[in-house]
């Protein structure tokens, strides 16, 4: 026997109700993180990476947040559309953005930055090699870490703070460089007799910039941020 051909039968009414919500759940998805915005953080903070970002989601509601602790990945998720970014001014100095929001503490939007060593005040015209964070890659990171120092000491590089420790435990330099509010995380995870020697040069707060139609919520977003999430990045106050 010759099996007929049959035509395919049209959806059902149940099943085109079905298809029409989740059509409309999923724009209504899209439509909610884009009124939200998305928001690129590059900062280095005393606690990993992932608690970080759990935390500014949970103080940033419908806001897509991703947080980098490289360059180069900061630089790629840039690329790839964002409505604003969150870091340090000196980062953004480096790809041509403005900061449109600055962090404050105590009325100020720059803090000190000092060297840690062990037995004794590093003395910045004197050592020979110096940690420090990696902000802006080889280059970029020598240059600002012998702008800061005030000599031209060789750079190791590190890209957690928590990795600043054991390039003194080992004796791979002569003392780190980090903001002086870190000292103490540093101090408090180290048996080694850990001296600190505040520097001049002083470095800019985190900082925001837009760089997308929804920048604006975005930055407004990051002006309310809980106490606790903004004095982790330093900060009291955002304006």
């Amino acid at each position: 026997m010759s099996s007929k051909s049959h035509p395919d039968r049209p959806l059902s009414g149940a099943l085109r109700a079905a298809g029409l919500a989740l059509g409309g759940a999923m724009l209504a998805t899209s439509v909610a993180q884009a009124a939200g915005g998305r928001l690129l953080v590059y900062l280095h903070t005393a606690v990993k990476q992932r608690a970080f970002q759990s935390l500014l989601q949970s103080g940033l509601p419908g806001i897509t947040t991703t947080t980098v602790g490289r360059i180069a990945d900061f630089e790629r998720v840039l690329s790839q559309g964002q409505d604003a970014v969150l870091t340090l001014p000196v980062v953004l100095g480096a790809v041509k953005l403005s900061p449109a929001l600055r962090g404050h503490r105590g009325g100020s939007s720059d803090e000190p930055f000092a060297l840690v060593g062990t037995g004794g005040s590093p003395d910045p015209r004197r050592v020979a090699a110096v940690g420090a964070l990696d902000l802006l890659g080889r280059d970029g990171t020598n240059s600002f870490v012998h702008r800061i120092v005030g000599a031209q000491p060789r750079v190791e590089r590190v890209t957690k703070v928590e990795d600043l420790l054991p390039l003194l435990q080992m004796q791979r330099v002569d003392a780190v460089l980090l903001p002086a509010r870190l000292v103490s995380e540093l101090r408090a995870t180290s048996r080694l007799p850990l001296v600190e020697r505040t520097l001049d040069q002083r470095v800019g707060l985190p900082a925001a910039a837009t760089v997308g139609p929804g920048g604006a919520a975005v930055l407004s977003a990051i002006g309310r941020l809980p106490r606790d999430a903004s004095k982790l990045l330093g900060v009291d106050e955002w304006r």
